[in-house]
């Protein structure tokens, strides 16, 4: 097992406020991939190296750090440039990566479809594109490469750009493909003049699990994070009626562009859907930063303001509420999808509101 540190930058009062919750975050994307964290630390930082994106005396620190508790891998919760990164692993003598870097490899471990493991691959290429340094990827550990633990001699090597942007390509054209696959299937869908929900909302917020509820199916769902990258659709009976219901890859604070642009095809489905089922986790005592979060992601994928307006918000979870009282109203329902609380009152508001 890989033993990791996690670094979380804290530049404004917002971060402040927030400092230890973000560093809980990056720490459980971390736990994801099964990462031993022996040590973290919030660092408040006025002013940025431009070279190693923290001041020597913190690197000196660090450096004490990480030879104490014999670490492989430190994690910064902040953008590093390709120069700051390689100096980093230069100086520190073991792998760093940001976040982004972080999230691109939770999605690679977790893709389980075609489909997935190109979109995946391709956010993967564009981010590592401009860097001199080999990303940590589950996509090499796969194909027999170098693993991303070990002296950055043996890691950091060039890549051959020419062939990375023929890659890019090439996956982009595959992309398409699968695009106009599924806009085909929409049409079809449309045809039958079926309403469509889409479930958006933060990772881990019980999405897959409400999907389940609904359809009556058993996909997997499990209490981490992103444990749904590929999209799932199913009908759903609303009484005399019927409707698709769609079950998308769950939202993080500062998602990656590569990923939001490789998972077009994706995103695409939430976007003409009829209606959206927005799930929080109602026991995240940062459940409305969340929902903030969640909403200017949809405005950045082209969802207009008036479906997001419109969303119904799913309060999922309440069974871990010890004796609250919940009043559902025309825009919130109150679930326990594990336990079927709530459900049918749910089913009842998509039927009201289905075409």
């Amino acid at each position: 097992m890989t033993a990791g540190a996690i670094i979380n930058l804290v530049t404004n009062k917002e971060e402040l406020l927030y400092k230890d919750e973000n560093l809980s975050e990056i720490l459980s994307l971390s736990n994801t991939l099964r990462i031993n964290c022996k040590y973290t630390e919030n660092i408040r930082i006025k002013k940025f190296s431009s070279s190693t994106l923290i001041n020597k005396g913190k690197l000196l620190e660090l450096k004490g750090k990480i030879d104490f508790f014999k670490i492989d891998l430190i994690i910064f919760n902040y953008p590093l440039s390709p120069s700051q990164q390689k100096n980093l692993e230069k100086y520190l003598n073991i792998k760093a990566i940001d976040r982004t870097g972080l999230i691109i490899e939770i999605f690679a471990d977790r893709a389980l479809s075609s489909e997935g493991k190109l979109q995946v691959e391709l956010a993967d290429l564009t981010y590592r594109k401009s860097r001199l340094v080999r990303a940590w990827t589950h996509l090499e550990r796969q194909r027999g490469g170098q693993s991303f633990v070990g002296g950055p001699g043996e890691l950091q090597i060039e890549l051959d750009r020419r062939l990375i942007q023929e890659r890019i390509t090439s996956l982009k054209q595959q992309l398409k493909k699968i695009i106009k696959r599924r806009n085909n299937q929409r049409n079809n869908r449309k045809r039958g003049e079926l309403s469509s929900f889409a479930i958006v909302g933060y990772t881990n917020s019980g999405k897959t699990t409400l999907f389940n509820a609904l359809t009556k199916k058993s996909e997997y769902a499990k209490n981490e994070l992103f444990a749904t990258l590929d999209t799932k659709i199913s009908k759903i009976y609303l009484g005399s009626k019927n409707a698709t219901i769609i079950d998308t890859v769950g939202f993080i604070s500062k998602i990656p562009t590569q990923l939001i642009d490789a998972f077009k095809a994706t995103l695409e489905e939430v976007s003409i859907s009829d209606r959206l089922i927005n799930v929080v986790d109602i026991n995240d005592i940062n459940f409305r930063e969340k929902i903030k979060i969640t909403k200017n992601i949809l405005l950045s994928t082209g969802v207009s303001e008036e479906k997001i307006k419109n969303m119904i918000t799913v309060f999922n979870k309440i069974d871990l509420k010890n004796n609250d009282t919940y009043l559902n109203t025309d825009s919130k329902i109150y679930v326990s999808a594990s336990k079927g609380v709530g459900i049918e009152v749910l089913r009842n508001k998509l039927n009201k509101v289905s075409s």
